[in-house]
């Protein structure tokens, strides 16, 4: 896992406004997402819509806190790469993860997995 989680401060403020909002960002994408780089808010993938406009930041950040010790089963690989993965902007360039080469998934993947096994 990468990165560690914002203080408890950090959640209680924040718009989900824009494209991204840095609530959001530091959860999933600073947290997780080994492809992260810093200045590069227009882009995101559809993992992270996905989890921006289903789960509230403050229960994301209460399961991702369970989830810290927890790596992700890839239990539900097909039904993320089938419903997510597909519809994912960063695919027009290829997806090293989805294209089955050897490389981890972006963190929204890893966040949606872990939410997935928390029934959500």
């Amino acid at each position: 896992m990468k990165g560690g989680y914002p203080p408890s401060s950090l959640i209680l403020q924040g718009d989900i406004g824009g494209v991204k909002d840095e609530l959001h960002t530091q959860l999933i994408c600073k947290g997780f997402c080994e492809f992260y780089s810093e200045g590069k808010d227009s882009m995101l993938c559809k993992a992270y819509e996905v989890v921006r406009d289903a789960v509230p930041v403050e229960r994301l950040q209460e399961i991702l806190e369970k989830s810290q010790t927890t790596s992700p089963t890839f239990a539900f690989d097909t039904f993320i790469r089938g419903h997510i993965c597909a519809e994912c902007d960063f695919r027009v360039d290829g997806c090293d993860y989805a294209d089955g080469l050897n490389s981890p998934p972006c963190g929204g993947y890893r966040v949606i997995e872990l939410l997935k096994e928390h029934g959500i």
